[in-house]
């Protein structure tokens, strides 16, 4: 058992573990668990869904790492995790542009205190993630 695959196996744990946790918080009736100081828990269903099976796609994927199929789940989950925490940046750059009563743009102190945490568990998430670029490189990938 490498160390990738121990790697990846527990990131696959936490990304199960998140997911769980932003699929119950979006279900009907639930209390929504908003901001625990530096991590915000969207209550979003099918964001939960997602993010539960990409780390589903990562758990599986590194129980049989040394196998370029494993490496591929990996991957695949991976890149699940990726268009999560891009459409969160992408959402987060979008509203801090805005000015609301104020303006049409936002102020400078405005705009920069928009990327202050909270944050959602996939952009915490997503720098563990990159370094699956060193396994396909060295797999001999690119």
């Amino acid at each position: 058992m490498s160390w990738g695959s121990l790697y990846f196996g527990f990131l696959g744990v936490v990304l199960l573990v998140f997911g769980a946790i932003e699929f119950i918080t979006g279900l009907p009736g639930i209390r929504e668990v908003s901001d625990l100081g530096w991590l915000s828990i969207p209550g979003d269903a099918w964001r939960g869904i997602i993010t539960f099976f990409s780390g589903l796609f990562v758990f599986m994927g590194s129980v049989k790492f040394q196998n370029i199929h494993g490496l591929g789940e990996v991957v695949l989950g991976l890149i699940m995790l990726w268009i999560v925490a891009g459409c969160d940046i992408f959402s987060t750059v979008l509203e801090s542009i805005p000015g609301g009563e104020e303006g049409w743009f936002n102020t400078f102190q405005g705009f920069v205190s928009s990327y202050t945490p909270p944050y959602a568990p996939e952009l915490w998430l997503f720098p563990f993630s990159v370094v699956v670029i060193y396994f396909i490189r060295k797999r001999g990938g690119g």
